[in-house]
């Protein structure tokens, strides 16, 4: 009953809406995730999937720590799904970035398909420290969501 009160709140016309969830935790990897979705929706006399996407990453080559050495390549196979039950889009955009001061700033790191998803290779730094990825994607409707994982793994 609550839930369709607040559906009647909402315009009835197409807009567009922002969603963002955000988790934070202690400990010492991936202490804070936050996406943001970006979508067009209007009311619909059915209920409808949002057109809502979420990007996993397991970068590869970590110890049972999920350290990687000072001054390697780690490999990130990037794999983007789709809310279920969404209308279908392609992929249109996909673009990775890396932090290695907890966000405080970003540098591009590129990405190219690779089987079913996509993949980059990341150079860590001589450093010891943390990782922090942010992936944007775009599909062919205009959707977005940006994923930002804070301390995604450790260096050192």
């Amino acid at each position: 009953m609550v839930a369709a009160r607040r559906a009647r709140q909402l315009p009835a016309e197409a807009a567009d809406y922002t969603l963002t969830a955000s988790a934070q935790r202690q400990g010492a990897l991936s202490t804070g995730i936050e996406p943001v979705w970006t979508f067009r929706s209007e009311r619909t006399a059915e209920a409808r999937a949002l057109p809502l996407m979420a990007v996993r990453y397991v970068p590869a080559g970590l110890d049972d720590h999920n350290r990687a050495k000072p001054r390697s390549l780690t490999r990130i196979p990037i794999r983007v799904e789709r809310n279920p039950g969404a209308e279908e889009a392609r992929v249109k955009t996909i673009r990775l970035e890396a932090s290695f001061d907890d966000g405080g700033s970003w540098r591009p790191v590129p990405v190219v398909p690779s089987g079913s998803g996509w993949a980059a290779l990341l150079a860590n730094p001589a450093t010891s420290g943390y990782v922090s990825l942010r992936v944007t994607v775009a599909d062919t409707r205009g959707d977005r969501v940006t994923q930002t994982v804070t301390r995604a793994y450790a260096v050192g």
